[in-house]
């Protein structure tokens, strides 16, 4: 495989909002590529700070292909399918501002490709938690490597490869979507019945959310994004089982002084403290503690997002 030729030939598309502190770490992570793209284009979605003319300055250095820098307000589904639009190669690789791929991610990309022949490759990615917080964030927000199954991974824009013409056949990305949406992306390849092929070394490196408000909104939104692309998760149905129950058992307890009652509501609360920690645990060497936090948190955040993804779907419809 070189880097002449064309059955390689791949445009990366990335979109950016006020993305300064992470362009150039990535930008020079795909200069350092093994199998080098065609070009690279990156969308502003309307930056504020300095975003842009990073950008700019960069574009007069980076050398080993071509960068191009658009502008075009909106969400990320508009910005990548505006970067995609504008592709002048068959093959489409997609990563997220703040991710840093690995030096052969694209090379590991297009290898799966050509032993499997599918239009779709899943990369992989791998988080870099610098605190205990951080740390405990990475299982409720990645796939833990012991928990991947290869025949059922579905692709997510962190780490992507595809054939153009997929995206063109099923219309590219929502952009009724704010949220969540490269899950109803793969959703609906999966629909199609897509062929998936899943490349788990090709890695891009990510940095987990490092404060408990910005953990909270991104649960919010993916889980806002999910009801409102009618996409129903079986475990948020268990959540909201979970804590139908809780209140049911806790207002039956304060309706009736039902001490069995409360001690039960009691002891399935330390319980559910308890399961929090053990199935996360192995993951988690140093900020273990922070685990129940998130478990509830998560729970919480999700039960809110998906009442406004429901509340906003209906709005649209």
């Amino acid at each position: 495989m070189t880097n002449s030729s064309q059955s390689t030939a791949t445009t990366v598309v990335v979109t950016v909002l006020n993305e300064e502190k992470t362009v150039a770490a990535l930008l020079s992570a795909l200069s350092s590529q093994t199998l080098t793209p065609k070009e690279v284009i990156i969308v502003d979605g309307g930056s504020t700070d300095s975003t842009l003319s990073s950008l700019q300055s960069l574009q007069k250095t980076t050398k080993k292909f071509r960068l191009r820098v658009l502008k075009k307000k909106g969400n990320r589904s508009v910005g990548r399918n505006t970067a995609i639009a504008a592709a002048k190669t068959n093959w489409i690789a997609i990563t997220d501002a703040g991710c840093v791929p690995e030096l052969d991610w694209l090379m590991q990309l297009h290898q799966t490709q050509h032993r499997s022949q599918a239009p779709v490759i899943a990369g992989y990615y791998r988080a870099e938690p610098a605190t205990p917080f951080e740390e405990a964030v990475v299982p409720y927000t990645l796939v833990m490597p012991d928990r991947v199954n290869e025949f059922s991974f579905l692709p997510a824009t962190r780490s992507m490869l595809l054939k153009r013409s997929i995206w063109k056949q099923l219309g590219g990305f929502d952009e009724a979507l704010p949220d969540n949406e490269d899950f109803a992306f793969a959703k609906q390849l999966q629909r199609t019945n897509t062929e998936i092929a899943f490349s788990r070394n090709a890695v891009v490196l990510w940095q987990p959310r490092s404060s408990l408000g910005a953990f909270i909104h991104m649960i919010f939104r993916f889980a806002r994004g999910d009801a409102q692309a009618g996409i129903i998760r079986a475990k948020v149905l268990l959540i909201f089982f979970r804590y139908l129950v809780a209140g049911w058992i806790f207002l039956a307890a304060i309706g009736s002084s039902n001490m069995v009652l409360l001690i039960t509501l009691v002891l399935g609360g330390c319980t559910y403290i308890l399961w929090a920690i053990q199935k996360n645990y192995q993951y988690v060497t140093t900020g273990w503690y922070w685990l129940p936090v998130l478990q509830v948190t998560s729970d919480l955040a999700v039960l809110a997002g998906s009442f406004a993804g429901i509340f906003r779907g209906l709005k649209n419809i």
